[in-house]
């Protein structure tokens, strides 16, 4: 049975309205949304159609990146209410299915096989519009997909361990991704043990450092948002939910000043935030704090209307470096944060999530985000 988790993970129907949408998510949204293209794909060297750039403004795009840039799409519609972004996605839905059938033998990228299974879950007559096709396809392919994987490692702890050595702190981010499209494609006990055997070897990637920077927070924040969705489905043992709510302790202890992770980098905060979200009712004012001084982060480093995203300041003349897939992780989180209900007097339908309107905790000032070394080409 596959895993169809909705984009939004407990979000009830009688929540209170949601307060106005902050601007920032919305103009991010749009400007992401115009940058669909036509762009040079670095890992076949040829055109690609309806995708995103990894650079903004290189021209260029990779194969294992543009599931992942288009999927923000997705939650951005969910949180906007509005279906444009979501459509917007399947010009690049359809290439990843066009290039993975084409290919039989082709193992597919985690988060490919994440956003087909989004691309199935949106229901276009929710907003007065038909299906492209007929979306159930998209899971169909997606566990077919990641079939292949389960047939080249049908031993799960294999398919964490090749990730340690050449990934080191990033492994735990990979491996998230696997658990999750995995979990989600049907193969529970597949997934579950790739959750034991990551935790087993934490110290084994953990602060280490890939390229010169330590992408645990990264990792912590992918593991921790799995766990917390298999242990709502009752799908996850004790002591793996444990061990992930001490990570989740962790993060929130490791936050800056300025509500970022990651010294100010976009992606790190993000995947923190989609972490921590994960567990809509959590109350606790340590947790719930984290989560809206990182939203207060995003929103306050996004650059102004009309064209809204996240780039890394660089030394003058030379504009900010901006990353499409950032800027899809980050739309991703800002609209998770803005689809759940928070607790009375965090938001309800008279206030808002955002930290102007909660009780008067200073925040430092905003840090210059770091630029994260780009392993674009690397498969995962």
């Amino acid at each position: 049975m596959k895993r169809i988790v909705p984009l939004v993970v407990g979000a009830l129907v009688c929540a209170a309205p949601l307060a106005a949408q902050p601007e920032p998510l919305q103009c991010a949204a749009e400007t992401h949304l115009s940058r669909k293209g036509d762009y040079l794909n670095g890992t076949t060297a040829t055109v690609d159609h309806g995708v995103w750039e990894w650079e903004i403004g290189s021209g260029n795009t990779y194969s294992n990146i543009q599931g992942i840039t288009a999927d923000g799409n997705f939650y951005a519609t969910r949180s906007l209410v509005d279906p444009q972004f979501a459509l917007g996605a399947y010009d690049t839905a359809n290439l990843l299915v066009g290039r993975y059938n084409a290919n039989p033998t082709q193992r597919p990228y985690a988060q490919d096989v994440d956003f087909l299974l989004d691309a199935c879950a949106f229901d276009p007559s929710d907003y007065g519009f038909e299906a492209p096709l007929d979306n159930s396809a998209y899971c169909v392919l997606g566990v077919q997909y990641y079939s292949r994987v389960v047939g080249q490692f049908p031993n799960p702890y294999d398919n964490v361990d090749r990730h340690i050595a050449p990934r080191q702190s990033l492994a735990g981010w990979d491996v998230g991704g696997h658990i999750r499209a995995a979990w989600r494609a049907g193969f529970v006990g597949y997934a579950q043990a790739m959750v034991d055997r990551i935790l087993e070897r934490r110290p084994d990637w953990e602060h280490l450092p890939l390229g010169g920077y330590d992408y645990t927070e990264s990792s912590w924040g992918a593991l921790v948002r799995v766990i917390l969705e298999m242990h709502a489905a009752g799908e996850i043992g004790p002591a793996a939910y444990a061990e992930g709510l001490v990570m989740a302790d962790a993060l929130i202890a490791a936050q800056a000043p300025d509500g970022s992770w990651g010294e100010g980098n976009y992606q790190t905060t993000a995947y923190v935030l989609l972490g921590l979200r994960a567990d809509p009712w959590n109350f606790t004012l340590p947790w719930q704090q984290a989560i809206i001084y990182g939203g207060d982060f995003l929103e306050a480093t996004a650059s102004p209307a009309p064209t809204c995203g996240w780039g890394y300041p660089q030394t003058p003349p030379d504009p900010p470096i901006e990353y499409g897939e950032e800027n899809s992780e980050v739309i991703s989180a800002l609209a998770m944060i803005n689809t759940l209900p928070f607790v009375d007097g965090f938001e309800t339908g008279g206030t808002s999530a955002w930290s102007s309107e909660v009780p008067d905790v200073p925040l430092a000032p905003l840090a210059a985000p770091v630029a994260t070394p780009r392993p674009a080409a690397l498969p995962v």
